[in-house]
């Protein structure tokens, strides 16, 4: 075995340093141009520890709930009804008025917390659950499109 920095050939066992950032085997005299990596020489009474590997994440999206499409009307009407402002209706729920400006404005999908803040303190629902769809493929080589799986919603008027 050669030294990785001067070349010359190691007469026993090299040493394992690291010289800036990378672990190299070297001789004796090339020795002190690098920091010794420590040993991994095992003490009795200590066990080594190996960390498994994370399961691979999951990038499967279920979707059980999702909010109505008239949400924002839906609160105003039901603050209105009661006849709190926007502020009362922010302090009954302990949030900002801006945010209960932005859900009647439909500017911003409320968090699930949020929502069930108010379905509580209205008595009512804001979400509805999704029916699952099924996609059933002629061939089993193709994979579903959005249009396979998409279910389109007209407007009453």
């Amino acid at each position: 075995m050669n030294c990785e920095i001067c070349g010359r050939e190691i007469r026993g066992k090299g040493f394992r340093v690291v010289v800036e950032g990378s672990e190299v085997t070297v001789c004796a005299s090339c020795r002190q141009y690098g920091s010794e990596k420590p040993s991994t020489v095992t003490q009795p009474g200590f066990r080594k520890v190996v960390l498994k590997k994370r399961k691979p994440y999951s990038t499967k999206i279920e979707f059980t709930e999702e909010m109505l499409e008239n949400y924002h009307l839906i609160v105003r009407r039901e603050r209105e009804k009661r006849g709190w402002s926007q502020e009362q209706l922010a302090k009954k729920i302990q949030e900002k008025e801006s945010l209960i400006k932005k859900i009647e404005n439909a500017e911003i999908v409320p968090e699930p917390e949020v929502v069930e803040k108010l379905e509580k303190l209205f008595g009512i629902r804001l979400r509805e659950k999704v029916p699952e769809v099924k996609v059933e493929l002629g061939r089993s080589k193709l994979t579903p499109t959005l249009g396979d799986v998409v279910v389109v919603r007209r407007k009453k008027k």
